[in-house]
């Protein structure tokens, strides 16, 4: 299975049943957009919202960023969110309140099933599984391993401290994000979201202080549920071109000094041994193949 490469930074929610929000969903910088029908659905509303997809997703692909789908998880639900998805042409799911690797195996068999059925490549739909509660928490090391369709775990912050009844706040959340973003990369797997509340888009400096508290802990990108959130997390996430420049010439003194035969060398008053060197590289890798996409996008919506 083809998985999203380089591995977006932002994901921008798309409720799936109203119009106003999708053509302009595409010019927000957003590496991935979300067509909801999930949470910013109402219930009366989501036969309609799904009747959408088939529209809305072509819509949203011309911005040249991938667009997934996030289903509801109630098994009335599921079954015809799941084939509205895979027959639409999304490129990925968004599978929420994920407790079991029973149910990504039984999700990979469905999407397997559906992707013959509406002659896509088996695979072809990769899954972002939403790791929502205590009992998803205990068993994520199985959920990260339990199938090679999932190409990330994101933390469903509000929900999980909706079932435990706490405060989504870094106190409470960052055990939790971490041990989920520790399970994900040990499979391999992309860890996202945030320690915090999702919900804040008014003070984007408090905001851009979470997102930042979330990369020092492993995760790697998150969902936005507003458009100003996107710039942040991708510059967060993404890093910045200051940093990146940066990085370059913390490469150049290093390489140098290995072709001297030395080994770690000071730079900016530390210094920098294979590990943060290599950690540098992979951070330059995805920063300018983000970039690229993001300039290839934004020629693409500007068609």
């Amino acid at each position: 299975m083809t998985r999203p490469s380089p591995e977006p930074c932002s994901m921008l929610f798309v409720p799936a049943d109203t119009d106003r929000f999708v053509d302009k969903a595409g010019q927000r910088g957003a590496d991935a957009l979300i067509l909801d029908l999930e949470d910013a659905v109402a219930r009366p509303a989501k036969a309609a919202a799904r009747a959408n997809l088939a529209a809305f997703a072509s819509r949203l692909q011309r911005s040249g960023v991938p667009v997934y789908v996030r289903v509801n998880n109630e098994p009335e639900l599921l079954a015809p969110d799941l084939e509205a998805a895979v027959a639409c042409g999304a490129d990925g799911l968004l599978m929420p309140k994920v407790d079991t690797p029973e149910q990504v195996l039984q999700l990979d068999a469905d999407l397997r099933r559906l992707e013959a059925k509406h002659g896509r490549a088996a695979g072809a739909m990769p899954v972002l599984a939403l790791i929502e509660s205590p009992l998803g928490l205990t068993n994520v090391v199985q959920i990260a391993r339990s199938s090679p369709r999932l190409s990330g775990l994101l933390f469903g912050v509000e929900d999980f401290g909706a079932v435990m009844g706490m405060e989504s706040r870094p106190e409470g959340m960052t055990g939790p994000a971490q041990t989920m973003a520790i399970a994900a990369a040990a499979a391999g797997l992309q860890p996202m979201g945030l320690p915090g509340s999702v919900a804040e888009f008014s003070d984007l400096d408090a905001y851009r202080a979470l997102a930042v508290h979330a990369r020092r802990i492993g995760l790697r990108g998150s969902i936005c549920i507003h458009p100003a959130q996107v710039p942040v997390i991708n510059e967060v996430f993404g890093g910045s071109d200051e940093e990146a420049d940066n990085a370059r010439r913390m490469l150049e003194v290093f390489d140098a000094s290995i072709a001297a035969g030395k080994g770690a060398v000071a730079f900016q008053g530390r210094m920098v041994d294979e590990p943060i060197a290599a950690r540098a590289r992979r951070f330059l890798q995805r920063h300018d193949a983000l970039k690229a996409r993001r300039r290839q996008a934004a020629a693409e919506a500007a068609r």
